[in-house]
């Protein structure tokens, strides 16, 4: 069985880390306060050097927090299913079949548009598929209870496909009940995704089924969504207001002059002085740090996702490369 943490106290490593993801973002709060001064007065040296200061700050913070990740094994994912066809702690496998193949291909599917961006539309990578495996590791008294896991798979900068991946799917979750929230998301994890929650939440109310989905992160904070036979329809009724008219890669000239590497955020000066923001893919961290500041050509996937509803259209961008300038004088 795969345990969630091996070789430290779970609850003094979730308290620690709940410690530094805080002075993460006190830093994050301040940096943004720099670069926000920096892209003013470009020459200051002061400025750029408080700069250097916040940002080694911030390694060293990120140094700890990877000394206690390195001890967690796993992501445990709890799912309680319940209705006329789950009665005494049991399932047909027809009604589990569906459900399983459905969050399996949601969760993949985020996890590629985190690696690559949302524009990838071919076969999912099988590296993205071995990463995001979801195992069932026990089944327990409910009307079925069922305890999933995935291998977190922390790596030496501290970064977890599964771990993002969970947390961009609860925001998924949790947006279909806003709109504007649903836009953005959309746009960050692309259509197919928003596909496969449409069958997976078809499919259980087709069952008159009610499904609870629960994961506590690595700080101990915990996410929880339930879709009833209820909140089915309006579920379905959001994602087919949200449609994506065009999603393309493109590539841009300008000045990384925004970064965050808490929220995997980046903003690019243009040369017409427009400023495009978004997120970066994963992987993606050490080339922001080391191209911050300067001039590059940004390879970005741009979305343009409109709500049917109100008409409202809006474009998202996605950073997936970044190619520094030859002899730039920055």
């Amino acid at each position: 069985m795969l345990e969630i943490w091996h070789g430290v106290d779970p609850g003094a490593a979730e308290a620690r880390l709940r410690g530094l993801r805080r002075r993460l973002s006190e830093l994050d709060s301040a940096l943004a306060g720099q670069q926000a001064l920096a892209r003013t007065n470009p020459d200051s040296f002061g400025i750029a050097l408080s700069g250097e200061g916040l940002r080694s700050m911030e390694a060293e913070l990120r140094r700890e927090l990877i000394e206690v990740l390195r001890h967690r094994q796993a992501e445990h994912v709890s799912i309680v299913l319940d209705g006329p066809n789950f009665v005494e702690h049991s399932a047909k496998f027809s009604d589990l079949g569906p459900i399983f193949t459905r969050m399996q291909k949601l969760f993949s599917s985020i996890a590629q548009a985190i690696t690559t961006g949302p524009t990838n539309r071919g076969p999912i990578r099988s590296d993205i598929m071995a990463h995001t495996a979801m195992r069932l590791q026990a089944t327990y008294a409910s009307s079925f209870g069922m305890n999933v896991a995935v291998a977190s798979n922390y790596d030496v900068l501290g970064e977890s496909l599964p771990s993002d991946t969970l947390s961009q799917l609860f925001q998924l979750l949790s947006a279909t009940q806003n709109d504007t929230r649903l836009m953005r998301v959309s746009g960050e994890v692309g259509r197919r995704s928003l596909v496969h929650l449409r069958h997976l939440v078809n499919h259980l109310r087709a069952t008159e089924a009610t499904m609870n989905l629960d994961w506590k992160d690595f700080a101990g904070t915990r996410y929880e969504w339930q879709v009833t036979r209820e909140s089915a329809d309006n579920i379905i009724a959001s994602i087919d207001n949200i449609t994506e008219t065009r999603s393309e890669t493109k590539s841009f000239d300008g000045r990384l002059v925004g970064a965050s590497l808490l929220r995997n955020r980046f903003e690019v000066l243009l040369d017409s002085d427009n400023v495009l923001e978004g997120n970066f893919v994963s992987g993606l961290a050490g080339s922001v740090q080391e191209t911050f500041g300067k001039r590059i050509t940004a390879i970005l996937d741009e979305t343009e996702v409109l709500d049917r509803a109100s008409g409202e259209a809006k474009t998202f961008y996605t950073l997936k490369a970044i190619h520094p300038f030859p002899n730039a004088i920055n």
